[in-house]
């Protein structure tokens, strides 16, 4: 598996991706392009068998990070995409002195949820009837090690 900067011919993936997940966040091809021109952005794509497997996105704001999305295509999950992802964040917050991560996931994610907390992700707090006016948003923080020099 490789992690990568994404480029812009893995957009279409990418949106594919999220048509995976009914109710996801998606943002489709032309958010992703957007993402372009924010200098705070990191877009990464996970790649398997030379195709994208994954992604994330997240923003670099000092000293915090925001993760934004992340999703793995269903042919890929329980391959590790996600933790390898994850992990790159980690290591990004660490290089940039980054102290926290900060998220928000539906609160019916199950496999998110379970994700994030083993990675050290806390819930910090709940927003009701966040997504679609129905369904609340977790807001989960982790704290990011310092980098060793």
């Amino acid at each position: 598996m490789l992690i990568r900067r994404a480029r812009k011919e893995d957009y279409a993936a990418f949106a594919a991706i999220e048509a995976e997940h009914p109710g996801y966040p998606a943002w489709g091809a032309k958010g992703f392009e957007a993402e372009e021109a924010n200098r705070n952005a990191v877009t990464l794509a996970a790649e398997i068998d030379g195709r994208p497997a994954g992604f994330i996105n997240f923003w670099i704001l000092r000293p915090q990070v925001q993760l934004n999305t992340l999703a793995v295509s269903g042919a890929f999950l329980r391959r590790g995409a996600a933790s390898a992802l994850l992990g790159k964040l980690f290591e990004y917050a660490a290089k940039s002195a980054c102290r926290e991560i900060d998220l928000e996931v539906n609160e019916k994610n199950a496999p998110a949820i379970a994700l994030y907390l083993a990675r050290g992700f806390e819930m910090v707090g709940k927003r009701p009837k966040f997504y679609n006016n129905t369904d609340a948003a977790l807001l989960l923080r982790a704290k990011v090690k310092a980098k060793a020099e």
